[in-house]
């Protein structure tokens, strides 16, 4: 994410709050800016090495550890979100209000994901050998 253009970053990060149910005066209090060095940014975005890229790169990898263990259910996240944790003991949203708190949610998350058992694919892939009797269809 370092190497994305700022104005990249803050549409990512306004997506991911934006998801979540946050507001922009929420976002903002995240970030620990006022709402209009936030709305002032939104097309440019904060330069790539100040804390507030920082901390909405955190948040953007935090947000799609969330849609991954979703399967990108926006009501499911945005209600565990919002909801206590009794494995995090508190709120994620109300963890979230600094860079150490983003970073714990993720963790919890990739820990969670980890967990989560993988299903095998459906498909089959090139070079397995087909059991007898099943013949794949192409149309063209």
């Amino acid at each position: 994410m370092a190497n994305n253009p700022p104005a990249v970053v803050m549409k990512a990060f306004t997506w991911a709050y934006e998801e979540l149910g946050l507001s922009v005066h929420e976002a903002a209090q995240l970030m620990g800016v006022s709402e209009n060095a936030l709305r002032q940014t939104s097309f440019v975005g904060f330069e790539s090495t100040s804390n507030e890229s920082e901390m909405q790169i955190a948040f953007i990898r935090m947000y799609h550890l969330l849609y991954a263990m979703s399967d990108g259910d926006t009501a499911q996240m945005v209600s565990w979100f919002n909801r206590p944790n009794p494995h995090l003991g508190a709120i994620p949203k109300e963890t979230c209000h600094n860079l150490a708190g983003i970073n714990y949610i993720s963790d919890y998350l990739q820990s969670e994901q980890k967990e989560k058992p993988v299903s095998p694919p459906s498909f089959m892939l090139p070079g397995q050998p087909r059991k007898a009797g099943k013949r794949l269809n192409y149309r063209r």
